[in-house]
C-alpha cells in the first residue's frame, strides 16, 4: 500500500511540475503547412485599402465554447469584418464551420440539434454491429478491451479515435472538402494543437480542415492523439488556450480574442484526488491563457463570457445557457466592437469579396487506401464500395465506414478529400486497434431460485481476428464452473463481397440438467458429457440477418449426478441437418427498448447421418420492441414443434424463467413442444456508459406439451414477473420474482444467462 500510495504521490508531482513548466515558460510554436504564404493571410488588401485587417482569435473551453456563436452573431449585426481566425479546440470547431463558410445560423442549429453525447460515444450501437459480433452476445462473451500482439498482453488505450465527431466535421464542411490550404478559404484559418513529445504549440494551416479541427480537441484522456506531419497532437489548450499570436502573426492589425476557459477552482487541503488532478489540468490551460491576454493591446477587444459554474465544460445539453451568456458578453462589448465596424455596403463588398464555397458535393474521380490493417486492400475496399464517377454522398459514405467499423477490429476508419493534378478523390485511413488481432473475452453466468438450485460459470475466450485478410475469425472458448466446456470455431467468409460464409464448431460440453416432478420438486439432475461437432453454410445479410444450411453431429452419455439411482443412464449419438433464417435488429439481446428478432429453423434428425433416432422439428422465435421517452414495450411468440417422430431425452424443450414462462424455475417445465406468446414493459431508471439499468415487467401465457396433437389456446398457463434489471457488459443481470397460475412464486436472480 505504501508503495502505490508513493508512486501515486510522485506521478502527481511529476504532473504538477509539467503543469507548472506549460504554465510559466512561453510554448514555443511551429506551423504545420506545404508552403508558407508569400504574403501575411489576414485578408487580401486592394490598392488604397488602409483599413485595419481584424484577426478573431477563439478559445478552447468544450462546451463553453458554444459562446463563440453569439460573438460571431454579434461582429455580424456590427458589420464587423473577419479577415483571420484562429481556433483552439472547442474555437478551433466553431472557428473552423465560420471560415469555411457556413453561416451563423446554421451553426446555431447545429449546436442546438447535435446529440453530443453521442457524438463523444464511438462505441457501436447494437443495431449497427456486424451480425458476427450480435453473435458475441448469444454466445454470452464480452470484449473487455485486452489483447495479444507480438508476444505481448497489450490494454486498449481506452480513448476515444472520434469516429462520430470527425464524420460531422466532413459533413459540415463539404464546401470547401477540395481545399488543402486554409489560406484559400472563405476566411484564412488556423487550427492549433499541441505536439505530446515536446509540448509546442503546433499551427495546422494546411491540409485536411476536418482533420485539423480534430486534433485540436484531442483533449488528453478522452480522445486519441492525432498524427500530422511528424507531430503527434494533443488538445491545443494544453500550449496556446486562446490563440492571440496566431492570428498576429497570420497579419491581423487588431484582434477580436475570446475567453471561455475555465477558471481555476479555490480547494483546501482536503481536496479530493479527482479535484487536484483537475486543478492542475486547469494550470495548464490558465498559465497560457494569462500569457497570451497580457499581449492584448490598442484597440483589440478581449470578450469573456462570464459562464461560471453555469456551463461546465462536459455540459453540451446546456447549449440555450451557454448562447445566452455569449449574448450577454456580446452586447457588453458593443462599444469596443463598434469602432471596428463598417459601413453597410463595405461590409457587403468584403463578403462578396470573400471566395464562396462549393454548393456541390465534389466529383469523386478516385480512391486511395491507407491501410494500416492486417485485412486487404481489395477487400476493405470492396466493403466500402466507394462509387466512382459520382459525387461524395457524405451520409452514405459514414454508414459504409461505420459497416466496416463494425467488425470491432478497427482503432479508425477515416477518409480524406485529396487532389491528384486537376482530379477529386478520396482517401480512406484504415488503423488496426493496438491489442489485437488476438483479443480476449470474458463472460459469467450465474442462476438460483433460492430453492436450492446455484449455479455459475465463468467464461474465457480468444477471438483472433482476422485470420485471413478477407476477415476471418478463429476462436477458443473454455468454461469452467456449473457447466464446464471447451470448443474451437472457425469462421470463413468468401464471395465477391463477402457476404457468403462457413462456420465450423468443435467442442466438448458438459452442462447439467434438472428433472422435476409435477409438483415442482427438483427429484434428479442429469449429468451429460457430448462432444458436438457444428458445421453450417450460409449467406449474411448486411449486419441485420443470416440464412443457410447446417449438419451437427454429436455423442455423448448422461448419467444421473444426484436424485433417483433407480432412473436410467444412457449413451446417445446425434446426427442432424438444418436450415434455417435469422434475423437480428434489437438495440439489446436482453432488454430490448428498440427493434426486433427472430429465428425460424428446421431440423431432421436421421439415423442414416447419426443419429439413435429420426425426427424432425420446427422452431420460431420472434421479439419486438417499441420506446416511448424511457418507457418501453415487448411483444413476441414462439412456437417449437416435433412434427414427427419422439425427441430424445437430451433435446426435449425446457422452459422456466423470464421469457420462457417466468413463473417456472428454469428447466421445469419440459415437453416435446411448446408455444407461448408474452407482452412486457420496462422504464428506464437510468442510463450507465449506453448501458440500461430499468424495471419491468411480463405477461406470459402458453405450455409445453409431450404430443403435437394436444397443443390448445385454452391449455395454456398464465405466467407474470415482476423484475429489476441491469444490461451489463457480462450479460444481463436480473432479480425479480415470477408467478404462474395455480403454483407458487418463484424468487430468481440470473447473471449472464444467454437465451
Amino acid at each position: 500500500m505504501r508503495t502505490l500510495r508513493a508512486r501515486c504521490i510522485a506521478a502527481l508531482a511529476i504532473s504538477l511540475a509539467c503543469a507548472h513548466a506549460f504554465a510559466q515558460a512561453p510554448a514555443p510554436q511551429t506551423e504545420t503547412t506545404s508552403a508558407a504564404p508569400a504574403q501575411p493571410s489576414c485578408g487580401v488588401r486592394e490598392p488604397g485599402d488602409t483599413r485595419p485587417r481584424i484577426g478573431l482569435a477563439l478559445g478552447g473551453g468544450g462546451a463553453r465554447g458554444v459562446a463563440h456563436i453569439s460573438v460571431l452573431r454579434e461582429l455580424e449585426a456590427l458589420h464587423v469584418p473577419i479577415d483571420c481566425i484562429a481556433g483552439t479546440s472547442m474555437g478551433a470547431l466553431a472557428g473552423g464551420l465560420y471560415a469555411s463558410g457556413r453561416s451563423v445560423d446554421d451553426m446555431d442549429h447545429l449546436i442546438r440539434t447535435t446529440d453530443w453525447k453521442r457524438l463523444f460515444d464511438d462505441t457501436l450501437e447494437r443495431q449497427e454491429r456486424s451480425y458476427r459480433r450480435k453473435h458475441d452476445d448469444r454466445d454470452g462473451l464480452a470484449t473487455v478491451g485486452v489483447g495479444l500482439n507480438g508476444g505481448r498482453v497489450r490494454v486498449s488505450p481506452g480513448l476515444l479515435q472520434g469516429e462520430r465527431i470527425l464524420s460531422m466535421f466532413e459533413h459540415e464542411t463539404l464546401g470547401v472538402s477540395e481545399i488543402d490550404d486554409f489560406d484559400k478559404l472563405p476566411i484564412p484559418y488556423r487550427a492549433v494543437g499541441t505536439d505530446l513529445n515536446t509540448g509546442e504549440a503546433v499551427v495546422i494551416a494546411s491540409g485536411s480542415l476536418p482533420m485539423a479541427m480534430r486534433a485540436s480537441m484531442s483533449l488528453p484522456g478522452i480522445f486519441q492523439p492525432v498524427e500530422i506531419d511528424g507531430h503527434v497532437l494533443i488538445d491545443g489548450g494544453v500550449a496556446n488556450q486562446v490563440p492571440i499570436d496566431v492570428v498576429r502573426a497570420m497579419g491581423a492589425d487588431v484582434v477580436i480574442a475570446v475567453d471561455v476557459g475555465t477558471p481555476l477552482e479555490t480547494l483546501d487541503r482536503n481536496a479530493s484526488l479527482l479535484q487536484v488532478i483537475s486543478q492542475m489540468s486547469g494550470m495548464l490551460t490558465v498559465g497560457n491563457t494569462k500569457r497570451m491576454l497580457a499581449t492584448i493591446q490598442g484597440d483589440d477587444v478581449l470578450i469573456v463570457p462570464k459562464l461560471g459554474v453555469d456551463v461546465k465544460t462536459s455540459d453540451f445539453d446546456k447549449a440555450e445557457r451557454a448562447l445566452e451568456i455569449g449574448d450577454e458578453a456580446a452586447a457588453a462589448a458593443r462599444p469596443q466592437l463598434a469602432r471596428l465596424s463598417v459601413s453597410p455596403d463595405a461590409y457587403l463588398a468584403w463578403k462578396q469579396h470573400r471566395p464562396l464555397p462549393a454548393t456541390e458535393a465534389p466529383m469523386i474521380a478516385f480512391v486511395q487506401l491507407d491501410n494500416e490493417t492486417p485485412y486487404s486492400d481489395e477487400f476493405l475496399l470492396s466493403q466500402l464500395d466507394i462509387p466512382v464517377g459520382e459525387r461524395l454522398d457524405t451520409q452514405a459514405m459514414e454508414e459504409k465506414l461505420i459497416r466496416v467499423y463494425s467488425y470491432g477490429t478497427l482503432a479508425s476508419i477515416t477518409y480524406d478529400i485529396v487532389r491528384d493534378g486537376e482530379q477529386t478523390g478520396l482517401k480512406v485511413h484504415a488503423r488496426e486497434k493496438p491489442q489485437g488481432p488476438n483479443y480476449f473475452q470474458l463472460g459469467f453466468t450465474l442462476s438460483s431460485d433460492f430453492q436450492g438450485t446455484f449455479e455459475t460459470s465463468l467464461r474465457a475466450a480468444i477471438l483472433v481476428t482476422p485470420v485471413s485478410d478477407n476477415g476471418a475469425e478463429a476462436r477458443v472458448t473454455a468454461t469452467v464452473g456449473t457447466e464446464p466446456s471447451l470448443m474451437g470455431e472457425y469462421y470463413h467468409p468468401f464471395g465477391a463481397t463477402n457476404r457468403w460464409m462457413t462456420y465450423t464448431r468443435v467442442g466438448y460440453f458438459n452442462p447439467n440438467y434438472h428433472i422435476f416432478n409435477d409438483a415442482g420438486d427438483d427429484i434428479a439432475e442429469y449429468d451429460v458429457r457430448s462432444v458436438v461437432g457444428d458445421f453450417q453454410f450460409g449467406r449474411e445479410f448486411g449486419n441485420y440477418g443470416a440464412a443457410g444450411i447446417g449438419y451437427q453431429r454429436a455423442t455423448g452419455r448422461a448419467e444421473v449426478e444426484t436424485g433417483d439411482p433407480a432412473l436410467p443412464s444412457f449413451d446417445f449419438d446425434t446426427g442432424r441437418a438444418y436450415a434455417f433464417v435469422s434475423l437480428d435488429r434489437a438495440d439489446s439481446l436482453y432488454f430490448p427498448r428498440d427493434g426486433y428478432w427472430g429465428n425460424l429453423s428446421y431440423t431432421a434428425a436421421r439415423k442414416s447421418i447419426g443419429s439413435d433416432t429420426d425426427y424432425d422439428t420446427v422452431d420460431f422465435d420472434f421479439v419486438g420492441a417499441t420506446p416511448f421517452g424511457h418507457n418501453a414495450v415487448q411483444y413476441g411468440a414462439s412456437y417449437h414443434a416435433t412434427i414427427d417422430g419422439v425427441l430424445p431425452v437430451q433435446d426435449r424443450y425446457r422452459l422456466g424463467g423470464r421469457g420462457k414462462l417466468a413463473g417456472f424455475r428454469i428447466n421445469e417445465l419440459t415437453g416435446q413442444n411448446y408455444a407461448l406468446v408474452f407482452a412486457g414493459y420496462t422504464y428506464q431508471l437510468a442510463e450507465v456508459l449506453g448501458r440500461s439499468a430499468l424495471v419491468g415487467g411480463t405477461i406470459e401465457y402458453g405450455n409445453a406439451w409431450e404430443l403435437r396433437r394436444n397443443m390448445a389456446w385454452d391449455d395454456g398457463i398464465l405466467n407474470a414477473s415482476l423484475y429489476l434489471g441491469f444490461d451489463s457488459w457480462i450479460g444481463p443481470m436480473l432479480f425479480g420474482y415470477g408467478w404462474r397460475e395455480g403454483g407458487d412464486g418463484v424468487l430468481f436472480l440470473e447473471i449472464g444467462r444467454t437465451f
